[in-house]
């Protein structure tokens, strides 16, 4: 029965990682570690979430408690920490709010040694019960080479399918598409963060998160990197999964800033030529949040690409 590590990166947003937590831990299937990182929140997270385990908390849930955990701060792990299996729920405690990327990796560094799946999964997700395994079951009929996502539905209107699994990559304009069509899954480059399932060696031969990024882009740039060395970006449809859609940063200024900014930290990295083009498609996507009165990412939009423009000259000198 092959062990599955669940890293749920939270920031500020317990009550989201609460429900998340509860789901996860109604699966049917038993053989997996939860691991929640705290970034910093600064807002009581992780005591909010260690009274639900004990049993403490008024919103019970359905989950019987108590739930047994250990806690840790993130400066104690490092590459020989281990997880011990016998323990279902971890906390760790970050020092920083270190973005996405670094904030996984001080876990994930200790997971390469290990033969089990990883599951990238972001707090505002709630699983079904059977989705881990799904998960389980459909990567161990795939070549270990593979990165898999779920399919991602609407939390208010659960009809509503957001994306199957992952994006496409747009390189002329720096930007994503969502996958929200079946029948365009082969056109996947990626596996977005917020469920991404894959074996514990693939991040050994890949690499930890790219740490480029504080927010969006991350996993674009791990699994293009992986396509470069032949890894599929497959699809379990069977497993479902309920999104808020972003409640942690939700939209505007910051989702703004950080998507536009690391589109062309991402380009610059591998398709330096289209920047110009995406120079472009920003102007465009600025005038349009302009005249559709979305103030805030127009501003975020500008901001993003005046930060690049200083980074760039900046380095160039």
């Amino acid at each position: 029965m092959s062990r599955v590590y669940i890293l749920i990166l939270n920031y500020k947003r317990w009550q989201d990682a609460l429900e998340c937590l509860d789901s996860v831990f109604r699966s049917t299937y038993k053989n997996f570690s939860a691991i929640v990182i705290d970034n910093d929140s600064q807002n009581d997270s992780l005591q909010y979430l260690r009274n639900w385990a004990d049993g403490n908390n008024t919103l019970q849930w359905k989950v019987e408690k108590p739930i047994g955990y250990k806690c840790l701060h993130g400066l104690e792990i490092n590459p020989s920490t281990y997880f011990d299996t016998s323990t279902q729920l971890f906390f760790v405690q970050n020092e920083n709010n270190v973005g996405f990327a670094a904030g996984n990796n001080v876990v994930l560094q200790s997971l390469l040694k290990e033969d089990a799946y990883i599951w990238l999964l972001n707090p505002d997700i709630v699983i079904e019960k059977n989705t881990l395994s799904e998960l389980v079951t459909f990567a161990n009929t795939q070549p270990l080479k593979s990165i898999i996502g779920s399919v991602i539905k609407s939390y208010t209107n659960q009809d509503e399918i957001l994306l199957y699994g992952g994006a496409k990559i747009n390189f002329n304009s720096a930007t994503v598409s969502l996958i929200n069509n079946e029948s365009k899954i082969p056109d996947i480059d990626f596996i977005c963060g917020g469920s991404l399932f894959t074996h514990s060696k693939n991040f050994k031969e890949i690499g930890l998160l790219p740490q480029d990024y504080f927010l969006f882009w991350e996993e674009a740039d791990w699994c293009y990197q992986a396509q470069q060395k032949g890894y599929k970006m497959l699809v379990c449809r069977t497993a479902i999964s309920y999104d808020k859609i972003s409640t942690s940063i939700g939209k505007g200024f910051l989702a703004d800033y950080y998507y536009t900014l690391n589109g062309f930290l991402f380009l610059r990295k591998y398709k330096k030529k289209k920047i110009g083009v995406a120079s472009v498609f920003a102007i465009l996507r600025f005038l349009k949040r302009i005249v559709t009165g979305k103030w805030s990412s127009a501003k975020g939009v500008f901001k993003g690409v005046l930060t690049f423009s200083k980074l760039t000259k900046h380095e160039s000198e």
